[in-house]
């Protein structure tokens, strides 16, 4: 197979299985493996359940590290990050294997994305917040219209990460020793995407929506924006693109854009 999901896990995802379902429910085959630093009765009892292999990180060094480690344990050419409490629609490996057969300089294939959202006590999906509005224009201004960005590509990168990690499918043989940089324990796609972006080769939108992204207080997402991390690695990415001073600005006016993100 050309295409893996390695779904990076974490202790004890309640959500896991669903995960599973929408990738084993794809409409053509992908490899699928669990990847996981945290090995437990209950991953092990999911995998035997799904019949999936379970590769176990020996290195418990933070979550760059992790998805280093389900990157290369993957053994295919095109691998996506699938995180283990999202999901992702019925095409969305169709969708990302015929990009990349019209793309073969293609670094990153991404999608667009929804939120799963708990609202009185029920799970909804929201497919619209400033957040998204941010994301989206920049996307828009970006790609002009098209759907293939080879030229300028850290122009996208310049007020902020449009890429939604869960929807991202990397194409191994392009982005050759490319590693998550463990400084960052928020912003690492952030910063991947950056790294990237130096690299010869295209990113690649495919504009639909393929992968539903759930998002909770719980979640190391929400955590990073409670404790403040977020906003000091948007603060540290923006000063790697601009002077301080717009820097600054920058990063206080994208934070406004974090508090529909944790729910209440």
């Amino acid at each position: 197979m050309k295409h893996a999901f390695a779904i990076l896990a974490h202790k004890e995802s309640p959500h896991l299985e669903e995960c599973i379902d929408s990738l084993k429910n794809q409409t053509i085959a992908s490899k699928i493996i669990i990847c996981t630093s945290t090995p437990n009765a209950f991953l092990d009892r999911i995998a035997k359940k799904n019949s999936l292999p379970i590769h176990v990180n020996p290195e418990r060094d933070g979550i760059a590290t992790d998805w280093n480690f389900a990157l290369a344990s993957a053994g295919t050419e095109y691998v996506t990050l699938a995180h283990q409490d999202d999901i992702y629609s019925p095409d969305y490996a169709a969708k990302m294997m015929k990009a990349a057969e019209m793309h073969a300089d293609a670094l990153i294939i991404f999608s667009n994305y929804d939120e799963l959202i708990c609202k009185n006590d029920e799970v909804c999906i929201r497919k619209h917040s400033l957040n998204f509005f941010i994301k989206n224009t920049l996307l828009r201004l970006s790609f002009w219209g098209k759907d293939r960005l080879a030229e300028n590509k850290k122009r996208l990168l310049a007020f902020g990460s449009p890429i939604g990690c869960p929807t991202v499918t990397f194409g191994k043989s392009l982005i050759g020793d490319f590693k998550f940089d463990d400084s960052f324990g928020i912003n690492m796609d952030w910063k991947a995407w950056y790294d990237l972006a130096r690299k010869e080769g295209s990113f690649i939108w495919v504009k639909k929506n393929l992968v539903s992204h759930r998002i909770y207080a719980g979640s190391e997402t929400s955590r990073g924006i409670s404790d403040n991390r977020r906003q000091k690695e948007d603060l540290e990415m923006f000063e790697k693109i601009w002077p301080d001073i717009i820097a600054k600005m920058l990063s206080k006016i994208y934070a406004l854009s974090y508090k529909n993100n944790i729910n209440r």
